[in-house]
């Protein structure tokens, strides 16, 4: 735990050494708000939309994920602000192209992502080990995604979507019961599922991609 500390430190100093540090500490609530809503937007559109915009949360979270890689490693190498951006940039790109062009490992990112995430809002004062476990069940729920597509992404991202909203609402309007953010998860989980089913049906495209998943596994 302490390595990681250290190197929070490190990035820490960074940020400190280019100036970025005290406008983050100063803007930290309008930051975090920001970040809630985007949040909020992001899990209700999973929630309903998932398995329609599949190939489009799979370049986000992959950029995401591919950004945030390639400015942890600029930060800790490099000094200069422009080849910090240009290289979280690039990798952020890199890995969405590599996502898209591997379908599969796209899936792994999309549910992996989505399953990691939600985790760390419900529980984010968890130890090293439970967010290392977060992210072992989302590679499992990705590689489950292999054979089970059009169900692991439409539930996987229902519930997922709808717990998430549920939660950030929560913490953004300041509702301490965690029973309330279950059970208005559950329910905006529940009405998402249905309704990604529903828009399953009448999609023509979904309904060929489906076609395809049943030829493959002989069915």
């Amino acid at each position: 735990m302490e390595q990681y500390l250290s190197k929070l430190d490190i990035f820490r100093e960074r940020l400190m050494y280019m100036g970025y540090w005290d406008k983050i500490e100063s803007n930290w609530n309008m930051i975090m708000t920001a970040v809630m809503a985007a949040a909020v937007v992001f899990a209700i559109l999973n929630c309903f939309w998932g398995y329609q915009m599949m190939r489009l949360w799979m370049s986000i979270i992959a950029l995401v994920i591919g950004g945030i890689a390639g400015g942890a490693f600029a930060l800790k190498t490099f000094r200069d602000k422009n080849t910090i951006f240009i290289i979280a940039v690039g990798c952020g790109m890199a890995v969405a192209m590599l996502a898209n062009l591997v379908y599969r490992l796209g899936l792994v990112i999309l549910c992996g992502g989505v399953v990691f995430l939600t985790f760390e809002v419900l529980f984010p004062m968890a130890s090293m080990a439970v967010h290392m476990g977060f992210v072992a069940l989302g590679i499992v729920a990705g590689i489950a995604a292999f054979t089970y597509e059009d169900l692991l992404v439409t539930w996987v991202t229902g519930i997922c979507g709808g717990l998430g909203a549920a939660k950030v609402v929560c913490m953004l309007l300041k509702v301490g019961n965690p029973f309330i953010a279950v059970v208005a998860g559950a329910v905006t989980a529940a009405l998402g599922i249905r309704f990604q089913y529903g828009n399953m049906k009448k999609d023509p495209d979904v309904e060929k991609r489906q076609k395809k998943l049943k030829e493959k596994r002989g069915e």
